[in-house]
């Protein structure tokens, strides 16, 4: 008798178990495994996907989302983190969507590698930004100097409020500054919150290889 009574227990603490399972536990549903197991998992493995999504209707509303997942031991991946900002690439007029158009189209489609920057010091770029590998695009020319970034100052500041469009103030909606040069741009407070995301499991300056984290712009 007193079997019978552990095991009703057993059961009914099995069935609230299940019945109250969070919704961060789901997998993401690509990868999901049958219930045979995967006898390839690698678990606690975690992998991390920055995605941009080109809007043709209207390049700066496109979409930048992140995701992020660890592997179980059965080989499917209990999701941890997703969000999404707006983000835009390329310049207006002609050639906005030319990913071969040096200086002037968005950015080739494809898979990259990055390393993050916490106040990124350059002749145009300053602050928070990923510094992303070159790319070729459909015809072979090399695009280079490919980031993802905002306008801000030296040290993630806002400089003063003055006439005309300023590559160190963030100055939507009076200046579209969601056009690039072909880099891909955010708001200053979407940018945080993907640094803040990103640094959950990956350190600033370390390119990590596209099989632990990557840039897919599709």
């Amino acid at each position: 008798m007193a079997r019978v009574l552990r095991l009703l227990a057993f059961l009914t603490v099995l069935v609230a178990l299940v019945a109250t399972e969070s919704p961060s536990e789901a997998t993401l549903g690509g990868d999901q495994q049958g219930g045979g197991g995967d006898t390839t998992a690698q678990p606690g493995r975690l992998r991390a996907q920055i995605t941009f999504t080109k809007n043709h209707a209207h390049p700066w509303r496109s979409t930048l989302t992140w995701d992020a997942a660890r592997q179980r031991g059965d080989g499917s991946w209990k999701v941890l983190a997703h969000d999404s900002w707006r983000a835009g690439s390329g310049m207006p007029g002609g050639g906005t969507e030319n990913a071969c158009l040096k200086g002037h189209g968005w950015l080739p489609d494809g898979t990259y590698s990055l390393r993050q920057y916490e106040d990124y010091h350059g002749t145009l770029i300053h602050g928070r930004a990923f510094r992303l590998d070159d790319k070729r695009c459909a015809n072979g020319t090399l695009r280079e100097q490919l980031f993802i970034h905002t306008e801000a100052g030296a040290g993630n500041t806002q400089c003063a409020n003055v006439p005309g469009d300023q590559l160190c103030r963030w100055e939507y909606p009076k200046i579209n500054d969601y056009t690039s040069h072909g880099c891909i741009k955010m708001s200053p407070p979407a940018i945080l919150a993907l640094t803040r995301d990103y640094h959950r499991f990956f350190h600033a300056g370390v390119r990590y290889p596209t099989a632990r984290v990557r840039l897919v712009v599709r």
